[in-house]
């Protein structure tokens, strides 16, 4: 399936999840699999919506987590755990992880890793600075993704924000678009802080 720009500019754009957040895709791991994988211990893990994480003041150390299809998704509101290379490493282990961060205020953060190795990871807004084992191998999906890797700027209507070309590369690894019903709906959560 292919997506576009519209698909992901309720999160990138819109502002839903603030200026502040990380969403992470884990493959063929359950969310209480991925919680632990964090560092949750089993007591605190439980259901809990979005809004309630919001409206009791329990982020950035409780992480969300929720299934679509074959992933888990892993929403850190004013967090970044999963960015960090040991965590994404454990995310990844025996699968696939890819994570993407929206800092205002700092850095924003792409990362893909496969079987506990950091394959690819950058900033979506200086995608010509790449690193990981292999920095190159989303060169052509971070093309479609409106974020070159070389360096040539898209313009006018092609030119996403930097979280919206990240979520479009990811939804493009994952197949997988977020929607505001799995965001507000039913999850589990985990504290890893």
């Amino acid at each position: 399936m292919a997506f576009t720009f519209a698909d992901v500019a309720w999160l990138a754009e819109d502002d839903e999840l603030g200026d502040l957040w990380c969403l992470t895709f884990v493959r063929g791991v359950s969310e209480v699999q991925a919680l632990r994988r964090l560092g949750a211990d089993q007591e605190s893990i439980r259901p809990l919506t979005y809004d309630e994480l919001i409206d009791d003041g329990l982020f950035p150390e409780t992480v969300l987590a929720g299934r679509v299809g074959d992933w888990t998704v892993l929403i850190e509101e004013s967090g970044w755990t999963c960015t960090e290379a040991d965590k994404a490493q454990a995310l990844s282990a025996g699968t696939v992880a890819v994570a993407v961060l929206r800092h205002d205020y700092a850095s924003d953060d792409f990362v893909y890793a496969v079987d506990g190795e950091l394959v690819t990871c950058f900033n979506p807004k200086i995608p010509e600075w790449r690193h990981g084992s292999d920095p190159d191998r989303l060169n052509d999906l971070m093309r479609q993704a409106g974020l070159d890797p070389d360096d040539v700027p898209a313009t006018g209507a092609e030119a996403p924000s930097s979280a919206s070309g990240a979520l479009l590369l990811a939804a493009g690894l994952t197949g997988v678009v977020l929607t505001p019903e799995v965001v507000k709906g039913p999850l589990m959560s985990g504290v890893v802080g």
